[in-house]
Protein backbone atom coordinates (compact mmCIF):
# COMPACT_ATOMS: atom_id res chain seq x y z
CA UNK A 1 0.00 0.00 0.00
CA UNK A 2 0.89 3.39 -1.00
CA UNK A 3 0.41 6.84 0.22
CA UNK A 4 -0.29 9.98 -1.02
CA UNK A 5 3.69 11.05 -0.61
CA UNK A 6 4.49 7.50 -3.02
CA UNK A 7 6.51 6.42 0.24
CA UNK A 8 5.25 2.64 1.69
CA UNK A 9 3.12 2.75 4.12
CA UNK A 10 5.88 0.31 5.78
CA UNK A 11 8.85 2.93 5.33
CA UNK A 12 6.50 5.48 7.05
CA UNK A 13 6.04 3.30 10.10
CA UNK A 14 9.27 2.30 10.41
CA UNK A 15 10.24 6.54 10.51
CA UNK A 16 7.58 7.39 12.73
CA UNK A 17 8.78 4.35 14.84
CA UNK A 18 12.25 5.87 14.98
CA UNK A 19 10.71 9.22 15.70
CA UNK A 20 9.20 8.12 18.62
CA UNK A 21 12.08 5.86 19.81
CA UNK A 22 14.34 9.20 19.91
CA UNK A 23 11.84 11.35 21.07
CA UNK A 24 10.64 8.79 24.57
CA UNK A 25 13.26 6.33 24.71
CA UNK A 26 16.68 8.12 25.82
CA UNK A 27 14.75 10.67 27.56
CA UNK A 28 12.60 8.41 29.79
CA UNK A 29 15.82 6.10 30.35
CA UNK A 30 17.00 9.86 31.48
CA UNK A 31 14.15 10.93 33.65
CA UNK A 32 13.88 7.25 35.53
CA UNK A 33 17.30 7.59 35.76
CA UNK A 34 17.41 11.20 37.70
CA UNK A 35 14.05 10.33 39.43
CA UNK A 36 15.70 7.68 41.38
CA UNK A 37 18.64 9.72 42.14
CA UNK A 38 16.30 12.88 43.68
CA UNK A 39 14.47 10.37 45.19
CA UNK A 40 17.79 8.73 46.69
CA UNK A 41 19.35 11.86 47.34
CA UNK A 42 16.32 13.62 48.89
CA UNK A 43 14.16 11.26 50.61
CA UNK A 44 16.51 8.16 51.31
CA UNK A 45 19.08 10.70 52.71
CA UNK A 46 17.82 13.64 52.79
CA UNK A 47 15.23 15.22 55.08
CA UNK A 48 12.19 15.36 52.48
CA UNK A 49 9.12 12.81 53.27
CA UNK A 50 7.75 10.29 50.52
CA UNK A 51 4.97 12.79 50.31
CA UNK A 52 7.13 15.23 48.67
CA UNK A 53 7.89 12.49 45.71
CA UNK A 54 5.02 13.54 43.49
CA UNK A 55 6.30 17.09 42.82
CA UNK A 56 9.14 18.39 44.74
CA UNK A 57 11.55 15.38 43.81
CA UNK A 58 9.78 14.47 40.59
CA UNK A 59 10.30 18.00 39.81
CA UNK A 60 14.70 17.85 40.56
CA UNK A 61 14.54 15.00 38.26
CA UNK A 62 12.56 16.84 35.58
CA UNK A 63 14.52 19.89 35.45
CA UNK A 64 17.95 17.88 36.02
CA UNK A 65 16.70 16.00 32.57
CA UNK A 66 15.76 18.78 30.62
CA UNK A 67 18.85 20.86 30.81
CA UNK A 68 20.55 17.65 30.25
CA UNK A 69 18.57 16.91 26.55
CA UNK A 70 18.72 20.51 25.70
CA UNK A 71 22.85 20.56 26.24
CA UNK A 72 22.81 16.95 24.64
CA UNK A 73 20.65 18.30 21.58
CA UNK A 74 23.37 21.09 21.19
CA UNK A 75 26.37 18.88 21.24
CA UNK A 76 25.59 16.05 19.27
CA UNK A 77 26.67 18.78 16.22
CA UNK A 78 29.97 18.92 17.69
CA UNK A 79 30.49 15.62 18.80
CA UNK A 80 29.84 14.30 14.79
CA UNK A 81 32.74 16.73 13.65
CA UNK A 82 34.71 15.31 16.67
CA UNK A 83 33.73 11.48 15.81
CA UNK A 84 31.53 11.44 12.57
CA UNK A 85 31.81 7.58 12.37
CA UNK A 86 30.40 7.27 16.08
CA UNK A 87 27.88 10.51 16.07
CA UNK A 88 27.34 11.66 12.67
CA UNK A 89 24.11 8.96 12.24
CA UNK A 90 22.89 10.08 15.13
CA UNK A 91 22.09 14.09 14.44
CA UNK A 92 18.85 13.76 13.28
CA UNK A 93 18.28 12.26 17.09
CA UNK A 94 19.20 15.88 18.18
CA UNK A 95 15.37 17.22 17.26
CA UNK A 96 13.66 15.19 19.53
CA UNK A 97 16.06 15.45 22.12
CA UNK A 98 15.52 19.73 22.01
CA UNK A 99 11.82 19.01 21.54
CA UNK A 100 11.65 16.99 24.38
CA UNK A 101 13.96 19.22 26.48
CA UNK A 102 11.99 22.01 26.06
CA UNK A 103 8.41 20.14 26.93
CA UNK A 104 10.21 19.15 30.34
CA UNK A 105 11.58 22.38 30.99
CA UNK A 106 7.87 24.27 30.24
CA UNK A 107 6.89 21.33 32.51
CA UNK A 108 9.54 22.45 35.60
CA UNK A 109 8.56 26.08 34.99
CA UNK A 110 4.44 25.21 35.98
CA UNK A 111 5.92 22.49 38.86
CA UNK A 112 8.14 24.68 40.49
CA UNK A 113 5.55 27.91 40.24
CA UNK A 114 3.00 25.57 42.04
CA UNK A 115 5.39 25.02 45.55
CA UNK A 116 7.49 28.63 45.23
CA UNK A 117 7.35 29.16 48.61
CA UNK A 118 9.19 29.70 51.86
CA UNK A 119 8.41 26.15 52.95
CA UNK A 120 10.07 24.46 49.62
CA UNK A 121 12.56 27.05 49.09
CA UNK A 122 13.55 28.70 52.42
CA UNK A 123 16.98 29.49 50.73
CA UNK A 124 15.33 31.47 48.33
CA UNK A 125 13.94 33.98 50.38
CA UNK A 126 15.01 36.36 53.15
CA UNK A 127 12.26 36.52 54.92
CA UNK A 128 8.22 34.88 54.39
CA UNK A 129 7.70 37.20 50.95
CA UNK A 130 10.72 38.62 50.04
CA UNK A 131 13.17 36.56 47.36
CA UNK A 132 16.95 37.00 48.29
CA UNK A 133 18.75 39.00 45.41
CA UNK A 134 20.39 35.60 44.05
CA UNK A 135 16.88 33.86 43.56
CA UNK A 136 16.04 36.95 42.03
CA UNK A 137 18.93 36.61 39.81
CA UNK A 138 18.17 32.62 39.11
CA UNK A 139 14.44 33.21 38.38
CA UNK A 140 15.51 35.75 35.75
CA UNK A 141 17.87 33.42 34.37
CA UNK A 142 15.84 30.72 33.92
CA UNK A 143 12.55 32.94 32.62
CA UNK A 144 15.03 34.62 29.79
CA UNK A 145 16.42 30.93 29.35
CA UNK A 146 12.88 29.18 28.30
CA UNK A 147 12.03 32.36 25.91
CA UNK A 148 15.46 32.08 24.06
CA UNK A 149 14.82 28.01 23.62
CA UNK A 150 11.98 28.90 22.02
CA UNK A 151 14.52 29.54 18.76
CA UNK A 152 15.78 26.31 18.12
CA UNK A 153 12.54 24.79 18.79
CA UNK A 154 11.16 26.74 16.20
CA UNK A 155 13.84 24.96 13.98
CA UNK A 156 13.30 22.12 14.93
CA UNK A 157 9.52 22.25 13.43
CA UNK A 158 8.88 19.37 10.71
CA UNK A 159 10.21 21.38 7.78
CA UNK A 160 11.61 24.41 9.25
CA UNK A 161 15.03 23.55 8.24
CA UNK A 162 14.45 23.18 4.49
CA UNK A 163 12.52 26.36 3.93
CA UNK A 164 15.94 28.53 6.49
CA UNK A 165 19.51 29.34 5.01
CA UNK A 166 21.99 27.48 6.66
CA UNK A 167 23.23 31.00 7.49
CA UNK A 168 19.52 32.24 9.77
CA UNK A 169 19.55 28.51 11.29
CA UNK A 170 22.98 28.61 12.58
CA UNK A 171 21.84 31.68 13.96
CA UNK A 172 18.62 30.26 16.23
CA UNK A 173 21.00 27.29 17.14
CA UNK A 174 23.55 30.10 18.34
CA UNK A 175 20.38 31.45 20.33
CA UNK A 176 19.55 28.24 21.34
CA UNK A 177 23.46 27.92 23.19
CA UNK A 178 22.89 31.17 24.92
CA UNK A 179 19.64 30.15 25.89
CA UNK A 180 21.18 26.70 27.67
CA UNK A 181 24.13 29.15 29.23
CA UNK A 182 20.90 30.99 30.95
CA UNK A 183 19.77 27.86 32.10
CA UNK A 184 23.21 27.01 33.73
CA UNK A 185 23.30 30.44 35.83
CA UNK A 186 19.55 29.87 36.62
CA UNK A 187 21.20 26.76 38.90
CA UNK A 188 23.54 29.38 40.02
CA UNK A 189 21.20 28.98 43.54
CA UNK A 190 23.01 26.29 44.52
CA UNK A 191 26.51 27.48 43.95
CA UNK A 192 26.60 27.81 48.42
CA UNK A 193 25.40 24.41 48.37
CA UNK A 194 28.24 22.60 46.03
CA UNK A 195 30.89 24.20 48.15
CA UNK A 196 30.11 22.56 50.95
CA UNK A 197 30.27 18.72 50.16
CA UNK A 198 30.16 17.54 53.97
CA UNK A 199 26.47 18.87 53.90
CA UNK A 200 25.67 16.51 50.55
CA UNK A 201 22.48 14.37 51.78
CA UNK A 202 24.22 10.66 51.63
CA UNK A 203 27.49 12.45 50.13
CA UNK A 204 25.25 13.14 46.63
CA UNK A 205 26.35 16.09 44.87
CA UNK A 206 23.49 18.51 44.37
CA UNK A 207 20.94 18.07 41.31
CA UNK A 208 21.74 21.58 40.66
CA UNK A 209 25.97 20.82 40.34
CA UNK A 210 24.62 17.92 37.83
CA UNK A 211 22.63 20.42 36.12
CA UNK A 212 25.24 23.23 35.44
CA UNK A 213 28.04 20.15 34.43
CA UNK A 214 26.19 19.71 30.95
CA UNK A 215 26.04 23.21 29.84
CA UNK A 216 29.67 23.26 30.76
CA UNK A 217 30.35 20.09 28.60
CA UNK A 218 28.25 21.21 25.70
CA UNK A 219 30.12 24.73 25.81
CA UNK A 220 33.29 22.39 26.04
CA UNK A 221 32.48 20.37 22.76
CA UNK A 222 31.09 23.44 20.84
CA UNK A 223 34.63 25.26 21.89
CA UNK A 224 36.35 22.35 20.33
CA UNK A 225 34.85 21.70 17.82
CA UNK A 226 33.37 25.16 15.87
CA UNK A 227 31.32 25.09 12.77
CA UNK A 228 33.33 26.28 10.05
CA UNK A 229 31.14 28.98 8.00
CA UNK A 230 28.86 27.55 6.04
CA UNK A 231 28.35 24.07 7.47
CA UNK A 232 24.85 22.66 8.12
CA UNK A 233 25.67 20.97 11.41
Amino acid sequence: MNTDSGRPEAALEARDRAALRALFGLPTGLLLLTFAYATTRYVVFGPWTVGHIPLYVLNKAISWSALWLVALALALGPLARLAPGRFARHLWRRRYFGIMGFALASLHVVMSLAILNYAYYRQFFRQAFELTALAEFSMAMGALAWFLLLAPLAGSLPGARAQMSARYWQLLQKIGVLGMLLGGLHVSYGVPGWLTPAAWYGGLPPITLWSASAVVIALALRMLAPRSSGEAQ
